[in-house]
């Protein structure tokens, strides 16, 4: 049995946006039956390997030494390290992408690593985490000894003040306004405190975000180990505004302003945030179903995670108990501090009215590999092969290659303009995103086929005869949706793991009953 023909059809009744039965779309899918159940092709599309080439060499070993360590595919150790890096340098550097348009991208990246909850992607997130936990405990501590001054000179500002009241009242008594008023003066001044550094936040209202963005104008970095949660908290009522507020954090350079009664305006002079954090693929399918088919949902948040992967687990396993690679880690740490305290007239970046930061050039030779590269995608995605939501993805790739080139520049040591050979190394990341994104968006648009899988795992906990309600109110992962259980129904069905029950209801309207086929 061919797959992919039995499922073309399939494919165009899943893609309806009306609101189709169970018993519709089921309708749409029966074929013939089989009599002994099928096995069920693979949704998911195959995916590229990542090559630890396309790393900074800097943090290189640092990253194949935690995969191997955890047993992870490198990608899940890879993505977090490059948005660790790039919330150490922050928004205060950024890349001009053309050579006199105001065009600039500053490091903000969105990364999320896919996969299932043994897959062990959310230990393989906490050591990019630790780095930046490291770095916040090292201004943690500077801060707390620029309190101890800024304690020292409240107390002597208060002192002064005492003083000067007396002084203050002999001169009225002296009929001296201007003395009393230019003592006033002297004593009036006041010395706003240290603002405390933040590299990590967690769960933050957007409110609050906005008084630590103020505070820390560099960025923040959002850590997330489910990422799931924090994306179904934007989609409740009265959340627009928050949804509006993330899309901005993605540009890195839009100021917000948030009006709240009782809270009064918080600007935000700029929003900034990278985000990392991990998610299961079921939760990631329904999320990104939604995103596709339209909705609230469809605004441009989930194509903002550009870093997002969804690797094979490796084929082997093999029991590790090892301390890390000394080296490797103390390399990466340097890294990181570097980063953290660089000097952007000592690696030769520019200023310009154009830009609130300093920003870094292209050479001659990149810039021209950039325009070709931008081109032919750019005619790709006008030509009309790709869907909308791909088109959507694939087009920020543009910013996205700006983005990659200067962290690798900035992060191995690179000063003045970015050469060819680091562009070269940005543009290898994106055509191995490109794969993952393909697989991550896959489920969401399969006739039904991960769902059909979901479905088929959960036959144990189902009886052997069922109706569609019966599944979708369970609320399994990927089968709380009634037209994605519809569309798995009809993909059983197609495979001969399903047959379809009419029930008459006492002259009411018909019920539809699934009966599971013997193995």
């Amino acid at each position: 049995m061919n797959a992919p023909a039995k499922l073309t059809d399939f494919n165009d009744s899943a893609n309806t946006q009306g609101a189709d039965t169970v018993r519709d779309v089921v309708q749409r899918a029966k074929a013939p039956l089989v009599a002994v159940p099928e096995p069920l092709p693979d949704p998911l599309p195959s995916v590229p390997a990542f090559d630890a080439e396309l790393l900074p060499q800097s943090v290189r070993a640092w990253c194949v030494d935690a995969a191997d360590g955890l047993q992870v595919p490198l990608d899940f150790t890879a993505i977090p390290a490059m948005v660790a890096l790039a919330g150490a340098i922050g928004r205060g550097i950024a890349v001009a992408m053309k050579e006199h348009a105001r065009w600039f991208e500053r490091p903000i990246l969105w990364g999320c690593v896919v996969g299932r909850p043994s897959s062990g992607k959310s230990p393989a997130l906490m050591p990019a985490r630790r780095m930046l936990d490291r770095l916040a405990n090292d201004e943690r501590q500077s801060h707390e000894s620029a309190m101890r001054a800024y304690e020292a000179r409240i107390m002597v500002a208060e002192a002064q003040r005492a003083n000067a009241k007396d002084a203050i009242r002999k001169a009225m008594k002296a009929g001296d306004v201007t003395q009393a008023e230019a003592l006033a003066e002297a004593v009036t001044g006041e010395d706003a405190p240290p603002c405390e550094p933040r590299i990590v936040v967690n769960d933050a209202t957007v409110e609050k975000l906005g008084e630590l963005l103020n505070a820390n104008p560099r960025g923040l970095v959002q850590f997330r180990d489910e990422l799931a949660g924090w994306l179904a908290s934007l989609d409740r009522e009265g959340r627009e505004g928050d949804r509006a507020f993330w899309l901005e954090c993605w540009n890195g350079s839009g100021s917000f302003t948030v009006d709240r009664i009782g809270r009064g305006t918080v600007r935000i002079e700029a929003c900034a945030v990278s985000i990392l954090g991990g998610m299961q693929p079921g939760k990631l399918g329904e999320y990104v179903r939604g995103a596709i088919r339209g909705g609230f949902s469809d605004d441009g948040l989930i194509q903002r995670f550009q870093l997002a992967v969804y690797p094979d687990l490796p084929a082997s396993w093999h029991y590790t108990d090892r301390p890390l690679n000394p080296e490797a880690e103390r390399a990466a740490w340097a890294t990181f501090q570097r980063l953290r305290n660089l000097d952007p007239d000592a690696i030769g970046a520019e200023r310009s009215e154009g830009c609130d930061a300093s920003f870094m050039r292209f050479d001659g030779e990149a810039l021209g590999m950039l325009i070709e590269w931008q081109t032919e995608l750019m005619q790709r995605l006008r030509s009309g092969s790709e869907p909308a939501w791909m088109e959507s993805h694939l087009s920020k790739y543009r910013s996205l290659a700006g983005r990659l080139a200067l962290v690798l520049h900035l992060a191995d040591g690179g000063a003045g303009p970015i050469p060819a050979e680091v562009l070269a190394r940005a543009l290898g990341w994106c055509d191995y995103l490109e794969g993952h994104a393909r697989r991550i968006y896959g489920p969401a648009l399969d006739s039904g086929l991960s769902a059909a899988h979901a479905l088929l795992r959960k036959r144990g906990d189902l009886g052997e005869v069922f109706t569609a309600r019966e599944v979708y109110r369970k609320g399994w992962s990927g089968l709380t949706d009634p037209q994605a259980v519809a569309e798995a129904l009809g993909v059983l069905i197609e495979y001969g793991h399903l047959i379809e029950r009419d029930a008459d209801a006492s002259g009411g309207r018909p019920s539809v009953s699934f009966a599971w086929v013997a193995a």
